[in-house]
């Protein structure tokens, strides 16, 4: 088995998909001027690495309460087709169908929840690995199934989804790519790490390591 996998947010998209969801449900009177004001504040506890990431999710999962899921769906697909597939980046959709056609199997992995990621994941055609949204009769409970995916347990997360651990003699090969510090722990588990995009300190550690880094920006058409 060879294996690549993809992180989302300022890797295959240029941009933070939440930030863009929060600003598409504002210009469309579906989102309060508070709640901007708080996702905000989490990315600048973000920046800093101080985030809570299970409070953070049940922020926006907390979100999806307001309709039933099958509500959402509709806007939830314009969301994907009109914001977030032009920012996906024409060198990052290149390596990933350089992958797809080397017969590898792919999977996006990423804190951003399930009912985006799961959209866009069938645009792409690729498998979503993603913080789960608990849901109830057609409703977000607005609790998320297990951990977020995220940091170290992304790991678990592609273990779970694999059947197996990364370290298995089963795995050929094994990619990710990512532009955060917080995925460090998966771009060590993998046997080829790339960065993408990334910020300082991963960008100091693929240096240090000698990691391949990529720049992938929409509009670009650059080398995978």
């Amino acid at each position: 088995m060879k294996l690549a996998l993809f992180d989302l947010d300022h890797t295959l998209l240029d941009g933070d998909t939440n930030i863009l969801w929060l600003d598409h449900l504002a210009q469309r009177g579906l989102a309060e001027a508070d709640t901007i004001e708080r996702q905000q504040q989490y990315m600048a506890l973000y920046a800093r690495e101080q985030l809570d990431m299970a409070e953070y999710m049940d922020f926006h999962i907390g979100l999806l309460r307001r309709r039933r899921i099958s509500e959402w769906q509709a806007i939830v697909e314009h969301f994907v087709h009109s914001e977030l597939v032009p920012r996906l980046a024409p060198a990052a959709l290149a390596a990933l169908e350089s992958h797809r056609a080397a017969g590898h199997r792919l999977a996006l992995v990423t804190a951003t929840n399930s009912v985006l990621v799961g959209t866009l994941g069938r645009v792409l055609d690729i498998h979503t690995i993603a913080s789960e949204v608990e849901i109830e009769a057609d409703q977000a409970t607005g609790r998320m199934l297990g951990q977020p995916s995220f940091r170290e347990h992304k790991i678990a997360r592609v273990q779970d989804w694999l059947g197996l651990p990364l370290s298995s003699d089963t795995i050929l090969e094994s990619h990710f790519y990512s532009d955060s510090a917080n995925d460090i722990p998966l771009l060590q588990a993998v046997s080829h790490p790339v960065a993408v995009n990334p910020d300082a300190k991963l960008r100091a550690l693929a240096e240090q390591q000698g990691w391949p880094q990529r720049c992938w920006k929409a509009g670009e058409a650059q080398p995978a």
